[in-house]
């Protein structure tokens, strides 16, 4: 092995220039705001400077910085009053505020926690700190964006397992508005409402281990077939269950193929074992089964899935949740979500004279044929 001929290839890569991490400094004390330029600039940050509220927001527009650090007592708008735009802005709310100030109330650092601050400096600042305290700030946005980006690989993943099969398209995200159709009539706050839909679109994510010659079979699965669609939940705590992010949906992930009779998988856990989102999701997640086409059967109407999900009150299904579901589906309620996913208005709510004897008779719809 020749190692100078190696060191020379090696030599040869062209590494991409690393980009300059940039800061947005706001302060209108101009002789103090060049002296922290030239610190962070010593330090390989690009840094532009706004003198007044205003002009940092169209910078911010402009000139997308990594970093923000901003004198609370600035015209126009005031440091808090520019944190909390930022804050609340989807396209900059990633972006950390470090607050400068010379006041020393302790309210001031209330005002700037609740405005979204990520960190404080003091003036006089000392050097070292104001280096440190950078530092620290991109730690922490760093930090924030792995973690997003894992929950974007992870619906990523759950969106992959749809895709493979076109008659569950879009499944995951009927059952969470079906979901939070259920926790409003529920009177459950918008954050756990919230909650819901993000374990909606995680639930099936197991299916990924799943073969397609099962997950896309057309007709009755065999037993053999059933228990490996039965694994999906316990694959998919395998992949969330070490994700620090995905950790309190795994309730949902586990838990919504689970009956309140016991009777239900990969656990068997029965009645109040059983928590609270699972028994949500579980009805939500039957009836989007039961209302889309599948290959081996027509979708069926609002009234005849309510119809359906009656028969599993108390033994499937939570019996204090499943009349509310009802209840809403029949008012209409899931109309627009039913729409969305068929691409037409929808039949009277009027049930038909005979379910069809497939689902009664040769098929238990609880079975993995009809949950999705």
């Amino acid at each position: 092995m020749d190692q100078d001929r190696i060191k020379k290839k090696l030599s040869r890569i062209q590494w991409l220039e690393d980009v300059k991490k940039k800061v947005l400094l706001v302060d209108d004390e101009m002789r103090i705001a060049q002296e922290v330029k030239t610190l962070l600039e010593d330090d390989d940050y690009s840094v532009q400077i706004a003198t007044n509220g205003n002009e940092a927001m169209q910078m911010i527009r402009e000139y997308q910085p990594d970093l923000i650090m901003s004198e609370i007592a600035i015209r126009h708008i005031n440091g808090f009053e520019l944190c909390r735009t930022v804050k609340e802005d989807p396209n900059t709310k990633h972006i950390p505020v470090i607050l400068i100030t010379g006041l020393t109330r302790p309210n001031d650092k209330i005002k700037g926690i609740e405005a979204g601050a990520t960190d404080f400096i003091g003036k006089p600042f000392d050097q070292l700190e104001l280096k440190t305290r950078v530092r620290s700030a991109f730690r922490i946005k760093s930090l924030h964006a792995r973690l997003e980006n894992i929950d974007e690989v992870i619906v990523a993943f759950s969106r992959a397992v749809e895709a493979r099969d076109p008659y569950t398209r879009g499944h995951s995200e009927r059952v969470g508005m079906y979901a939070i159709k259920l926790a409003i009539a529920l009177g459950m706050d918008e954050r756990y409402r919230e909650f819901l839909f993000r374990g909606a679109i995680l639930h099936d994510i197991g299916k990924i281990g799943v073969r397609d010659s099962v997950l896309l079979k057309a007709g009755k699965l065999t037993d053999e077939e059933f228990d490996e669609i039965k694994k999906h939940p316990e694959i998919g705590l395998k992949i969330c269950g070490p994700l620090k992010t995905s950790r309190s949906l795994l309730n949902i992930i586990a838990y919504h193929h689970e009956r309140m009779d016991g009777t239900g998988y990969p656990f068997g856990l029965m009645g109040n074992e059983i928590p609270i989102e699972a028994r949500i999701i579980a009805i939500a997640d039957t009836f989007d089964a039961l209302t889309s086409t599948r290959p081996y059967r027509k979708a069926l109407s609002v009234a005849d899935a309510c119809r359906i999900l009656n028969e599993g009150n108390e033994t499937h299904f939570d019996e204090d949740f499943l009349p509310v579901f009802v209840e809403v589906a029949m008012r209409g309620e899931m109309n627009e979500v039913l729409e969305m996913a068929r691409g037409q208005e929808l039949a009277p709510m009027k049930p038909s004279q005979e379910i069809p004897s497939e689902i009664i008779n040769g098929l238990d719809f609880f079975d993995a044929n009809f949950i999705g």
